[in-house]
């Protein structure tokens, strides 16, 4: 035991000596988070403020404000007097002022009446757009929707059918279509090419999965030096110490780095959420990067570097942790490399391959890595 342990202090000493690709491995990734997070904070729904001053208190404005809750947007009711004051100090990004005569049918019908509503903008432009974005597709929906009744009243021509029940009855068929499968398809013709790019997009764990990859290579050739490697061997037994001694350093070094990106990251987004299943999906990810570095150290060490370094980016690149592919590529393709079969977990997607069978293909290339080396060293003697 005292043995292992000897040779694992050696092994995470030899990491030590190059602090700046420890600190690269480390800050980039959290630079990276705090720039995605930043991104995503600014773009939180939830984080716009729109409110409301009721003044019709009926079951119309009811309704209304209800979608309007139902909008992702916060929403929250103040008085008129309250208004002005909110809109100065930035506290809402637009305010609705619903009329006392919202919902009235003489009301809508008089062209020349007051207005049912009014708005009063904030500083911000976009948000405030979006604000009043949300108020005018929520009364769209009402509005189309007492068009339909009306029309359907005039259909039914029949007096004893309340304007509430038939309601009522429109909600119910909406409702029944819709668990049925009928779903409205919106086309948009005429749009700007610019509104046609393509989003991209990468989570955090992505880009966790990425610098973690790069870190335990780093660190497998960091360690795999040939002089200690040829003394360590030499003994009886030597192999499979060194062999188990990296593995160990290896796993607790990716252990402490993964937990410090995901640390730091908390600590300065605290809003990041991670999926339930990021630990154990990581985990089995750092065993294949392990058996990933273990047969790269087959190649002769002074040829390694660059087709393990290709290879890790076509990993990278093919499990869409550089650049958000389509999900079919990730479908059909990416979740058979490690980098991709790691994304599809931690974003919900279904795989082929369940976690507790990649985690042994995991051991499995570890073992396959080890007895590859025994012939290697059989030859070399």
């Amino acid at each position: 035991m005292n043995c292992f342990l000897t040779l694992i202090r050696l092994k995470l000493g030899m990491m030590a000596r190059r602090p700046f690709l420890i600190l690269f491995c480390l800050v980039m990734p959290v630079l990276m988070s705090l720039l995605a997070g930043s991104t995503l904070e600014r773009n939180d729904l939830s984080a716009i403020r729109g409110a409301y001053v009721d003044h019709a208190k009926n079951s119309a404005s009811a309704e209304l404000i209800g979608l309007l809750d139902s909008s992702g947007l916060h929403w929250s009711e103040i008085t008129e007097e309250e208004s002005a004051r909110a809109i100065a100090s930035g506290a809402v990004d637009g305010v609705v002022i619903i009329s006392a005569r919202y919902g009235d049918p003489d009301a809508a019908a008089q062209a020349d009446s007051e207005p049912l509503a009014a708005y009063l903008p904030g500083k911000n432009s976009i948000s405030s757009d979006l604000v009043i974005e949300s108020f005018l597709i929520s009364t769209l929906a009402l509005s189309r929707e007492s068009i339909l009744i009306d029309d359907l009243l005039m259909i039914a021509d029949d007096q004893s059918i309340s304007r509430d029940e038939m309601r009522t009855r429109l909600r119910q068929s909406t409702e029944e279509a819709r668990e049925a499968g009928a779903s409205l398809r919106l086309e948009i013709h005429n749009t700007s090419p610019y509104q046609r790019i393509a989003i991209v997009q990468i989570p955090d764990f992505a880009v966790e999965i990425l610098f973690l990859s790069i870190f335990s290579l780093l660190a497998s050739l960091m360690i795999a030096d040939p002089a200690t490697q040829q003394r360590l061997r030499s003994i009886d037994g030597g192999l499979l110490r060194d062999y188990i001694s990296s593995l160990i350093a290896l796993a607790v070094a990716g252990v402490i780095q993964l937990s410090l990106m995901a640390g730091l990251t908390k600590l300065i987004i605290p809003g990041v959420k991670r999926p339930d299943n990021y630990w154990l999906v990581m985990a089995i990810f750092l065993l294949l990067m392990l058996a990933f570095g273990q047969l790269v150290a087959l190649i002769p060490s002074e040829q390694r570097f660059v087709p393990a370094s290709l290879l890790l980016f076509i990993f990278a690149l093919i499990g869409g942790t550089f650049i958000r592919l389509p999900s079919i590529v990730i479908e059909y393709i990416g979740q058979f490399t490690p980098h991709g079969w790691a994304f599809a977990r931690l974003s919900g997607m279904s795989t082929i391959l369940s976690p507790i069978v990649v985690a042994g293909l995991g051991f499995g290339l570890l073992v396959l890595s080890y007895i590859l080396q025994i012939r290697v060293q059989q030859r070399t003697k």
